[in-house]
């Protein structure tokens, strides 16, 4: 299957302050992820599949998949964001023969570590903001998509109405538990 994106480089500099001449080597792959990993977690699996395939084949916004499009108007900003947060290791430091290296110029100057947490610290809670408007916007409408059955309810309905993002382990996904046998409907 051809790689489907659901934002793109123009929209994420748009709303973002990132410089124009950052290379869509960096973007793309930090789409990929916040798209995959994180959009993932939070709409479930076949929800995004099914977004992607209307996306591929042209039809997304046609009659009966309108709720589709708007779902993917939504999440611009949380992807935009959460693109951000991706994109800042991936510019920071560089891979090469001989290890881990950042460069500096006389006249550019790179930012230490803890600069570059407080900025991806910065957008993770702009990320985190867009995330609960996001489940609550799809929590809302949850019988619009049939994608999100039982089986995907029970899996990501802690997705559906907590956007915490933190470094400590909470004991499953977002610190919540999903009693048996219900759904998120």
């Amino acid at each position: 299957m051809a790689e489907v994106l659901l934002t793109s480089e123009k929209f994420v500099k748009s709303v973002t302050n990132i410089s124009d001449n950052v290379a869509g080597k960096f973007i793309q792959p930090s789409i990929r992820e916040a798209q995959e990993i994180n959009l993932r977690g939070i709409l479930g699996s076949c929800l995004l599949d099914a977004i992607k395939s209307l996306v591929k084949e042209g039809t997304i916004g046609d009659d009966g998949n309108e709720m589709y499009k708007d779902l993917v108007d939504e999440c611009q900003y949380f992807l935009a964001y959460q693109t951000i947060v991706e994109l800042i290791p991936k510019v920071s430091y560089k891979v090469g023969n001989f290890g881990l290296s950042k460069s500096q110029d006389e006249n550019l100057y790179v930012a230490s570590v803890e600069e570059l947490a407080r900025q991806q610290y910065y957008y993770q809670s702009k990320a985190d903001a867009h995330c609960l408007l996001l489940q609550q916007w799809v929590y809302d409408r949850r019988a619009s998509f049939p994608e999100l059955d039982e089986c995907d309810c029970n899996r990501i309905k802690a997705n559906l109405y907590s956007a915490a993002t933190c470094g400590v382990f909470l004991g499953g996904p977002r610190g919540k538990q999903i009693k048996k046998g219900g759904c998120c409907r």
